[in-house]
């Protein structure tokens, strides 16, 4: 004679097979988390399996961080980043366990070394050291830093790079994210110690005019650009000069242009011609 299975009790055997599963291991997702701000969240998926890895239902698990001061979780499995650190949340189910590690990195502060910066000499560079540290004091790797100058004609930004274009001082701002940091720059000429005209003509006629070019050089003998100079005459019914040195010949006779810059001078001698 054939017996026949109840359906509804083959539905019960097969409810009771998976209640009675053993969790031999536990899956977690995602199996590392990173976490960025305070307060930022990640949910964990946990799923209890069978030597096999066949899920079992309604498996206890229970979650856990090995540092709450980093990380928190809850019943549900979701991590909250607390401050900067490295934890791990583990999934227990009786004496099976796994884990998940956490990393916290929250950018508290841009670092500049070497701020303030003083360049000397128009043209002179300096590279900006600069790094993103979270609020644990550690580096934060591969953070961007955009950089800006207040006053381009002062001091010119290249990326890292400062590059001076006038003298005075302007401040740059570093940014990364939400998080600034200013330093200021300041342009200076290097000293000066000595001053010469370039050109000096022979002789001029009557009306005629001539500019004077004048460079200051410093300690090694290099030129220095940007250094103001004033000109004056000894004599301006023979000849005047301008501020940028134009000397315009008024009448014969002998005359001396001098120019002043950076605290040195220089003269040159003018033979003034009859027309």
């Amino acid at each position: 004679m054939k017996r026949f299975l109840n359906p509804l009790m083959a539905a019960s055997v097969v409810v009771l097979a998976s209640a009675c599963a053993k969790v031999e291991r536990i899956e977690v997702k995602p199996a590392k988390v990173e976490l960025s701000e305070a307060g930022q969240s990640v949910a964990l998926s946990a799923q209890g399996v069978t030597a096999e890895g066949k899920p079992v239902e309604k498996a206890e698990l229970a979650f856990a961080s090995t540092n709450a001061k980093v990380a928190t979780v809850d019943a549900a499995g979701k991590v909250t980043a607390v401050k900067s650190g490295s934890a791990n949340i583990t999934v227990t189910s009786g004496e099976v366990s796994a884990s998940a590690p956490v990393e916290v990195v929250i950018p508290s502060a841009i670092v500049i070394q070497g701020a303030p910066f003083t360049l000397t000499g128009l043209g002179s560079e300096a590279v900006v050291e600069a790094e993103v540290k979270d609020d644990a004091d550690r580096p934060v790797k591969d953070a961007k830093l955009d950089y800006a100058a207040a006053d381009a004609n002062v001091v010119q930004v290249e990326g890292n790079k400062l590059v001076a274009k006038a003298v005075g001082t302007a401040k740059v701002t570093v940014t990364s994210g939400k998080l600034t940091q200013e330093f200021e720059v300041s342009v200076k000429l290097p000293e000066v110690d000595a001053v010469a005209f370039e050109t000096v003509p022979a002789a001029l006629k009557v009306g005629e005019s001539a500019a004077l070019a004048v460079v200051a050089k410093g300690t090694d003998g290099a030129a220095i650009k940007g250094v103001s100079f004033t000109f004056t005459t000894s004599d301006e019914k023979i000849a005047t000069v301008d501020a940028t040195g134009n000397v315009t010949a008024v009448k014969a006779g002998a005359v001396t242009i001098k120019a002043e810059g950076g605290s040195k001078a220089t003269e040159a001698k003018l033979t003034i011609k009859k027309k």
